[in-house]
């Protein structure tokens, strides 16, 4: 039984007139005809007695129509509900970020267009390292912001700033008050690591043996007020990106220029496949408020 035999059942029980409920349902005689002798065979009995040019409803037809009419308010409360979950899917945007992000330029864009767009809801995730990239291809409307090193193919990229590492060291370190460190001289030291899921882990093992040595990695951790707490408390030394550590701890700890160094590019990322009215204006925003940026 489907839902096209059931509308022209109501409709011809409402009119109890053939040529009514064609001009009604913008169709032919003829297909109202054979929907109506279709749903019968269905049912294997006799809905409508023809008088005239009216019909009646029979005994059976009379017994059923409250079924029909509950199948057909199920029906459209159904459809309703589909219509309000793929407007509200269509609104809303998800976006997958490094733990990190608050210290970015990214952040004050993202919050402002959540400002001048309440009509569009996002959801915000933080994730590292090997499940970001992933994340696009889990849905529609997906964005990621994340920190690479070198540019992902294959993906719609809109960098938003550069960083780069800073030794970090307690405050009473020898080498605390230099205006500047040679990585080599960081050599016999005990590093405190970022884990690997946050992709500076590599780059930094890259950069020590650039500088001659492998460092002595005594700790590692994904949380990087932890690890700070750890290098303010005199138990290591740490290389980390300059702009992810707030402003407070630089009254706590020694953050210094490094050579050789290593930049790093912060970047909003979407699928090639394009998304809906929320995903086009949420990417349209990023890129006009970045070549302002670049501007002033």
């Amino acid at each position: 039984m489907d839902i096209q035999k059931i509308t022209t059942f109501l409709d011809l029980v409402e009119t109890k007139n053939y040529s009514k409920t064609t001009e009604r349902l913008y169709t032919t005689q003829g297909n109202i005809s054979k929907q109506i002798i279709a749903l019968e065979k269905e049912l294997e009995t006799t809905l409508f007695l023809r008088k005239h040019r009216q019909v009646e409803l029979t005994e059976e037809a009379r017994l059923i129509l409250p079924y029909i009419q509950t199948i057909h308010t199920q029906y459209q409360s159904l459809l309703h509900s589909l219509k309000d979950y793929k407007q509200q899917k269509a609104a809303t945007l998800y976006v997958l970020t490094i733990p990190t992000m608050a210290n970015y330029w990214a952040f004050d864009q993202l919050t402002t267009f959540m400002k001048q767009h309440p009509e569009f809801d996002i959801q915000l995730k933080e994730g590292e390292g090997n499940e970001l990239v992933p994340f696009l291809d889990t849905g529609e409307n997906h964005f990621i912001f994340v920190r690479t090193f070198q540019k992902e193919q294959q993906l719609d990229t809109l960098v938003t700033e550069k960083d780069h590492f800073v030794a970090v060291l307690s405050k009473n370190h020898p080498l605390a008050q230099r205006e500047s460190i040679h990585l080599s001289e960081l050599q016999q030291e005990e590093f405190l690591m970022l884990s690997k899921e946050t992709k500076t882990y590599q780059p930094i093992l890259d950069l020590c043996h650039k500088a001659g040595f492998t460092p002595d990695i005594t700790f590692e951790t994904s949380r990087i007020e932890l690890l700070l707490n750890m290098v303010a408390s005199e138990l290591g030394v740490s290389l980390v990106m300059e702009k992810t550590i707030d402003s407070r701890w630089k009254n706590e700890l020694a953050v210094v220029p490094l050579t050789p160094n290593k930049t790093s590019y912060l970047a909003f990322i979407r699928g090639k496949e394009k998304g809906n009215l929320a995903a086009d204006t949420f990417w349209q925003f990023l890129k006009e408020q970045f070549n302002h940026s670049k501007l002033e």
